[in-house]
């Protein structure tokens, strides 16, 4: 008898401890609603992710990986975090039952289908993150029903359609980052009724129609990306009226007009982008930078823009970035510009800008101030006379230094050894006289050298050999002399080698065939060298031309290799920086 009562008192006892115990633990038999909304959502992935293997009914579900719940009663899920899990499959729309759920954060997997419109649900909810999946279709309009909304990030998708109008029910919305999809359509001018937003970033889409004025009206706004898209029309000049804004990001699109002069006294901008809308003209004013105290970048390359550029730049002191070029641009380049002492990236090539007497050179050793200096681009201007010393005492942060396609004559100046980081330097189709400098040798970083089309002369120094990282030589068209250096087989990360049209005489060092990398092209051709093609050729390959016209070389080798491809295959000085 007193056995029996133990048993039944001990099975008592388990029953109220089993009803004390919260939801969805491992000992309860009831599976609540945001426990089976969660199983639906794994059973709907493909190849679920190894952080899911404990998502099961033996185990807590407030314990699962990526699940957060309330530490309150009653216990519900609040958060789902599970940027990264490496998941795959489609979004099940019973995760619209998760009716506490605060943030929803599946971003940086490998998720197809569309987006669930049963989301719209989620009336607490107040992040969303699907960014960076392979999600296409459309933004369900039931989206507005996320009121509490703050954060809405779609970006990285394959999602197009229009932008719901129904974005603007969300009235507590501080950021919208829809970028790299293929929305089409307008801007929706609902968006102007969004009284907190503080980030709109749409670049990279395929939006067309003008800008609309009224986004003056977020007065909150901080960022504005439109970039990458189709827009036309002018810019309004409403967007001056925006006291907040530090990037406004206007480039890649089809822009026309000139740039509204308000927009230069938004003293709070950082960037500054109209890049590449090929018809914005006008000048920019002489007191442009006066009132852009924090700008960092300004891109304004690939237009129309004319006239000077002015001293007032000096004003922006905390220029980085300073992208000009590809307009119409004339004029000497202000030596103020070397008081941007932040300054790393220069580019001005494509322009009318020009120099003719020494004096007109003054901003290159004004640079010389400017000691993070990285990138100097002044290709296809006007930039004549003797290329000052003082290019010798640039920055040794410099890797790009592009002047080709200039008038410049005079000697390449004996000390650019010093700039010892460079990476690329092209002095293509100048007028540059004298020798190679010793001091190349010292460019032990260089992985792009272009001196083609000049009036250089001598011998090729012994010590080229040296310059280990080189991928692309171009010594053509020139007028150097005397034996092609033996050393030069030490460049063995070559992939492409021009020394045609020059007076090199005798044979051809055998370790230029033993370059495997050699791949593009390989031209000997227009000089005197003499003797027969080694037999080594055979082991490029990997090589599409092979010139060596018009030399006297003679006798015959047959080559135990594939024949060369008939192509053209010639690398640009565009493609340099583009691969740097």
């Amino acid at each position: 008898m007193k056995g029996t009562m133990r048993l039944l008192w001990l099975s008592l006892l388990l029953l109220c401890s089993h009803a004390l115990l919260p939801p969805g633990s491992k000992s309860s038999r009831n599976v609540t609603s945001d426990e089976l909304a969660l199983l639906s959502f794994k059973s709907m992935l493909s190849g679920p992710s190894a952080l899911l293997a404990s998502w099961n009914t033996s185990t807590n579900y407030c314990t699962w990986p990526g699940v957060v719940c309330s530490r309150r009663p009653p216990v519900r899920v609040v958060s789902l975090l599970m940027n990264s899990f490496n998941l795959s499959g489609n979004i099940s729309p019973f995760l619209g039952n998760l009716s506490f759920l605060e943030e929803l954060n599946l971003g940086n997997n490998q998720l197809v289908g569309e987006i669930p419109p049963d989301l719209g649900h989620l009336g607490k909810l107040q992040l969303l993150n699907l960014s960076k999946n392979l999600l296409e279709g459309s933004i369900p309009a039931t989206i507005g029903g996320c009121t509490e909304l703050k954060l809405l990030c779609l970006t990285n998708n394959k999602l197009q359609s229009e932008i719901p109008a129904e974005i603007g029910n969300l009235k507590n919305l501080l950021g919208l980052f829809l970028f790299t999809n293929a929305f089409s359509g307008e801007i929706p001018l609902s968006l102007t009724a969004l009284p907190s937003i503080k980030h709109l970033a749409f670049f990279d889409n395929k939006l067309s129609g003008e800008i609309p004025a009224s986004l003056s009206n977020l007065t909150n706004l901080q960022f504005l990306g439109l970039g990458k898209n189709m827009l036309t029309g002018s810019i309004p000049s409403s967007l001056g009226l925006l006291p907040k804004l530090y990037w406004l990001d206007l480039g890649f699109n089809n822009l026309s007009g000139v740039i509204p002069s308000c927009l230069w006294n938004i003293s709070s901008l950082v960037t500054f982008s109209v890049q590449e809308n090929s018809i914005l003209s006008g000048t920019i004013p002489p007191n442009a930078f006066s009132n852009l105290p924090h700008l960092q970048e300004i891109y304004m390359d690939h237009n129309q823009f004319h006239g000077h550029i002015p001293a007032s730049i000096a004003n922006a002191s905390e220029l980085e970035h300073v992208q000009l070029g590809y307009n119409l641009f004339s004029g000497i380049v202000p030596p103020e510009i070397g008081r941007l002492r932040n300054v790393s990236w220069v580019e001005l090539s494509q322009t009318l800008l020009e120099a003719k007497e020494p004096k007109d050179w003054e901003f290159l050793t004004a640079l010389t101030n400017c000691s993070r200096l990285r990138m100097l681009d002044m290709m296809f201007c006007r930039f004549g006379g003797v290329l000052p010393s003082s290019v010798s005492n640039l920055s040794t942060s410099l890797e790009i230094l592009f002047l080709g396609h200039n008038p410049i004559s005079g000697s390449i100046p004996r000390d650019i050894g010093n700039l010892f980081n460079l990476q690329i330097v092209d002095f293509d189709e100048n007028n540059f006289t004298g020798t190679i400098p010793l001091s190349f040798s010292r460019l032990t970083n260089l992985q792009g050298l272009t001196l083609h089309g000049n009036k250089l002369s001598g011998p090729i120094p012994s010590t080229f050999g040296n310059l280990t990282e080189l991928n692309n030589l171009y010594l053509g068209a020139n007028g150097f002399s005397g034996r092609i250096p033996s050393t030069m087989g030490n460049l063995t990360k070559l992939l492409e080698l021009d020394l045609s049209s020059n007076n090199f005489t005798g044979s051809i060092p055998n370790g230029l065939f033993n370059i495997p990398t050699l791949s593009g092209f390989f031209d000997l051709s227009y000089n005197n060298l003499e003797g027969a093609i080694p037999q080594e050729i055979g082991n490029l390959q990997n090589l599409v031309q092979f010139h060596a016209e018009f030399n006297r070389l003679s006798g015959a080798r047959e080559a135990k290799r594939k024949p060369l491809q008939r192509c053209s295959c010639q690398a640009t000085h565009l493609s340099l920086i583009h691969s740097w």
